[in-house]
């Protein structure tokens, strides 16, 4: 473009076609007049000429439209990249929607669970509550039933003590009556023995008494005699000695229960008159 001082390459172009479009045409007619003639080299001449104005506009044009089309081409590049950033910034906010409202819900079933456990819980409050009230009166029951059942058996105890004592008492007191017929009984045998042995001395008075001590064994012997209480006279007293002393044995007795021997007949007393023999 410098050699030509300015010019395009178009023009020269354009030159060198009309240049090639003239050769060809005279090398036609040559061949038609059959003209033999040596073949010259075409000559090409370059010629400077001014630029069309129509070309230069429509080049214009062109470099216009070209130039339009590159802006258009950018401005479809930076709406894309605009498009696509804005598509990614809302993917973006959509993902971070997203998220928020994940969180939001992550947050809203957490306070559910939360709200359902802490129910749970005040049920189970209540249910061990009400567990612990029925037991409570179960037990309250139970122990008023086992104080009802305390105080029927204590009653039937003491109906049945009672019942028990009145027997006792009446079996003691047909004992004591059984015993004290026995006892006098036994000692009605005593008196007949040693009344059967019982001489008055010719000193003896009505007026006179003496009292023995007579010691047995459960065999019915006679292990001691002892004068408690003299009648002032002597020989009344060893009369009597002697008519306990002369028995020496009341086999009667060994057949008498052993309670009733200590009771009553392990040491016995009897008292002597001249005109009796007493207990």
């Amino acid at each position: 473009m410098t050699a030509f001082n300015g010019y395009p390459i178009s023009v020269f172009l354009a030159v060198l076609l009309h240049g090639a479009v003239l050769g060809a045409l005279l090398l036609f007619q040559q061949a038609e007049s059959e003209v033999l003639d040596v073949v010259r080299p075409p000559a090409v001449k370059a010629l400077l000429v001014s630029e069309n104005p129509q070309a230069r506009n429509e080049r214009v044009q062109q470099q216009n439209l070209q130039q339009q089309r590159e802006r258009e081409q950018q401005e479809q590049a930076r709406q894309q990249r605009e498009q696509q950033q804005r598509e990614q910034q809302e993917r973006e906010r959509q993902e971070q929607l997203r998220q928020e409202q994940q969180q939001q819900e992550q947050a809203r079933q957490a306070q559910l669970r939360q709200e359902r456990e802490r129910q749970e819980r005040e049920e189970q409050a209540r249910a061990e509550q009400l567990r612990e009230e029925q037991r409570r009166q179960e037990e309250a029951r139970r122990l008023e039933q086992e104080r009802l059942e305390q105080q029927r058996l204590q009653e039937a105890e003491r109906q049945r003590q009672a019942q028990a004592d009145a027997a006792a008492a009446a079996a003691a007191g047909e004992a004591a009556e059984t015993e004290a017929e026995m006892t006098m009984a036994y000692t009605a045998v005593i008196h007949d023995l040693v009344q059967r042995n019982w001489s008055r001395p010719p000193s003896a008075r009505n007026d006179m008494t003496a009292v023995l001590r007579i010691r047995l064994v459960p065999t019915g012997d006679v292990v001691d005699v002892e004068i408690v209480r003299s009648s002032g006279d002597a020989a009344f007293d060893r009369a009597a000695e002697n008519a306990v002393r002369a028995v020496g044995r009341f086999t009667e007795l060994q057949g008498m229960p052993p309670r009733m021997f200590e009771r009553s007949f392990r040491s016995l007393l009897l008292t002597f008159r001249p005109e009796d023999l007493l207990n």
